[in-house]
């Protein structure tokens, strides 16, 4: 598939040479990662027991919500240090990344206090639904999870810096450091001491952060005029981040917090902790696919970003194009995981974990229709054209959060994935409709906002 995804990228252009190195290094990252995320399942398996496991994953649902508490800053700074770098003004981008570190560290200081103040109110044994585990022991581990998660969402934006540079493949090379050595202490753990859901949720959350606080040595030592400084922040490119980042945010905290995050916090409410299990074997069998088209559109957001700086819609049309036969692609490679799915589960985790067909069907239909308009989206995103995607996004998360509240019980795992799809696929119609107008200059008013 690699092979046939860098055929499709024959054109010999900077820009598009720059987008295949960087989808070879991320294909060779993100297949070590992949790895060790299927790795890191029958070892934490075997180091917790399923119940215990499925409240980490559940926990971990509640840090991907928390990790939006960036109100999109990230995101917003992407975009305008893509084009300050595009045009060669390094004290302007020097501003964005002072400006945004800032603003990043109050933010993370406000919400850790706020985050460990509801820790000790909540009945977490209630919201985890689950006995098994005190609560002392969820609100420690509880509490460690947010605060590193806080500091990371300050910290990961070193790699946005890498990839506003168009070397996305070292963003990847960070991330998936993290959850290398991430497995290599889980395993560690597994030979040392008993089973603590503690030292799991510790090892997850730390690890990234030292990751990229440690790459902030070589980036800022190769390009020192990035550095960030107190004297760099300006309150006008704070108010132009922060308007464009909330933009972002709105996206972000509805169809990929509600929708995409929340997954497993309804099925744990509607069908039991073990279901959450069950589910998550299937995802990780099937975001393979996801992974892969990452890989590929990826690199596309800040190269769109460059073009249409330098206004090149000709490159941009012809890349979107080229995006959306890869997603065919993946759409086929689905389609024979699909087939041998039940074959893989055996292998993976034995009889540890029973995954109907049913399930990996669903999972895998709402998969495709997310890289579907992941691939869309990523051209308004890189167009700083993102008005209509804030309004599809706030209903269909509110028509899915009324029909997954109302018949969440009689839903079972496949109707709320079934559910998560049909959301998906009506926003990447609408969007899809969106770029259409864009790269033939019919868009007017909000398709051009």
């Amino acid at each position: 598939m690699i092979h046939q995804i860098l055929h499709i990228f024959s054109d010999e252009d900077r820009r598009t040479c720059q987008i295949k190195r960087n989808i070879l290094g991320s294909a060779v990252l993100k297949s070590i990662g992949m790895l060790a995320s299927f790795l890191i399942v029958p070892v934490t398996l075997g180091y917790l027991n399923s119940e215990v496991y499925g409240i980490w994953l559940t926990m971990s649902s509640v840090l991907y919500w928390i990790s939006f508490s960036d109100i999109g800053l990230g995101n917003g700074m992407r975009n305008y240090l893509t084009g300050a770098i595009s045009r060669g003004n390094w004290d302007e981008a020097r501003m964005y990344v002072s400006t945004t570190v800032v603003i990043l560290s109050i933010i993370a200081l406000v919400f850790g206090v706020i985050s460990y103040i509801a820790i000790s109110l909540l009945d977490l044994g209630h919201f985890f639904n689950t006995r098994l585990i005190s609560e002392k022991e969820l609100s420690t581990a509880l509490t460690v999870a947010v605060m590193f998660t806080l500091v990371n969402f300050v910290v990961k934006n070193i790699g946005m810096i890498f990839v506003a540079l168009q070397h996305y493949a070292v963003n990847d090379l960070l991330v998936v450091s993290g959850n290398v050595i991430a497995l290599i202490l889980v395993y560690i753990l597994t030979q040392t001491v008993a089973g603590s859901l503690v030292n799991v949720v510790l090892i997850f959350t730390a690890t990234p952060v030292l990751v990229f606080a440690l790459s902030a040595v070589p980036i800022f030592r190769r390009y020192p005029q990035l550095r960030p400084s107190f004297k760099e922040v300006d309150m006008n490119i704070a108010r132009r981040i922060i308007a464009k980042g909330l933009g972002f945010f709105a996206i972000q905290i509805t169809s990929c917090l509600v929708i995409f995050g929340s997954s497993n916090i309804f099925i744990t409410q509607y069908c039991g902790p073990e279901s959450v299990t069950v589910y998550n074997i299937a995802y990780k069998w099937f975001n393979i696919i996801v992974i892969a088209y990452t890989i590929v559109i990826s690199p596309m957001w800040n190269a769109y970003t460059d073009a249409y700086v330098k206004n090149d819609m000709p490159w941009i049309d012809n890349t979107f194009r080229k995006a959306m036969k890869i997603w065919a692609l993946t759409a086929v490679a689905g389609i024979l995981m699909l087939a041998g799915s039940g074959l893989f589960y055996g292998l993976w985790v034995g009889d540890s974990v029973s995954v109907p067909f049913t399930v990996s069907a669903s999972v895998l239909v709402y998969l495709l229709m997310f890289n579907l308009n992941s691939g869309i989206t990523c051209l308004l995103n890189g167009l700083n054209k993102i008005k209509v995607q804030i309004y599809t996004s706030v209903a269909f998360t509110a028509i899915y959060l009324a029909v997954v509240n109302i018949s969440g019980e009689r839903l079972g795992i496949e109707g709320i994935v079934s559910s998560m799809a049909l959301c998906y696929a009506a926003m990447a119609a609408i969007h899809l409709y969106q770029c259409r107008l864009l790269t033939k200059g019919k868009a007017k008013g909000i398709w051009n906002k």
